[in-house]
């Protein structure tokens, strides 16, 4: 027993040393040695293993309790990256940074600054200043993005890019189009979100028959996928289920 005591204070000086030297936060430091055991484990599982593993899955999973632990970390990251190299690349990672933050403005002001130059039409940017726009609520600055896009790549596909078009018509009123994008959006779009926003739609524009076989086969569709996909879609197949009256 006094034996792993000493190994785990051994580990824990050790990881509050490695803390400190990497440049970690603070608070790290003060889990470790405050939380012996499981401020420890935590920063394992969140500073170390994605380090040692080095895929995306792992940075995956540990991205969720790190941003719950340190909600600003991702964009003090982003920051540093873009001060050390202030690169196109490392604007656009900072812009989504600060959209996750919910500094909106940050995030539209910093995606016009990298759409400049050989960048003015890169398709993904444009998708990011549209995200940003319809985020903070201008849905026909954001339409008028999209549609620049559109013009400028005819041959880019987005199926996100199209659904934020067709909410931006519908936050608009612009029923009749968001309606006529939702239509061309629902067959194509990977889970159930455009067709469960098509039929909120055909519900609100007074199309109630067509709305509830929507609603019946989002239903359907979902009660027969794997339960992972179940998880996915709960909240669409909920709205669903619910407005099919089942």
């Amino acid at each position: 027993m006094p034996i792993l005591g000493i190994l785990l204070l051994c580990a824990q000086i050790a990881c509050a040393v490695h803390a400190g030297r990497t440049g970690r936060p603070f608070f790290w430091i003060y889990l470790i040695i405050f939380v012996p055991m499981m401020g420890m484990l935590a920063y394992i599982a969140v500073e170390l293993i994605p380090e040692w593993v080095g895929s995306r899955t792992a940075r995956r999973a540990a991205s969720g309790f790190g941003r719950a632990l340190d909600p600003g970390r991702a964009v003090r990251q982003a920051e540093r990256l873009v001060t050390m190299t202030p690169t196109t690349e490392n604007k656009a990672t900072l812009a989504e940074a600060y959209l996750e933050a919910q500094r909106v403005d940050e995030a539209v002001s910093l995606y016009r600054e990298t759409l400049t130059g050989i960048h003015a039409s890169d398709p993904a940017l444009m998708q990011g200043l549209a995200r940003a726009l319809f985020r903070r609520g201008d849905f026909a600055e954001t339409e008028q993005t999209l549609d620049r896009l559109r013009a400028a790549n005819p041959e880019y596909q987005s199926a996100e890019g199209h659904l934020l078009y067709a909410r931006s018509l519908e936050e608009q009123g612009k029923t009749d189009a968001a309606l006529h994008e939702y239509a061309a959006l629902a067959p194509y779009y990977p889970g159930q979100e455009a067709r469960c926003r098509y039929a909120m739609l055909l519900d609100k524009a007074g199309e109630h028959r067509d709305a509830q076989r929507l609603y019946r086969e989002i239903c359907q569709s979902v009660e027969m996928s794997p339960r992972h996909a179940r998880r996915l879609q709960r909240e669409w197949y909920e709205i669903a289920r619910r407005e099919a009256g089942g």
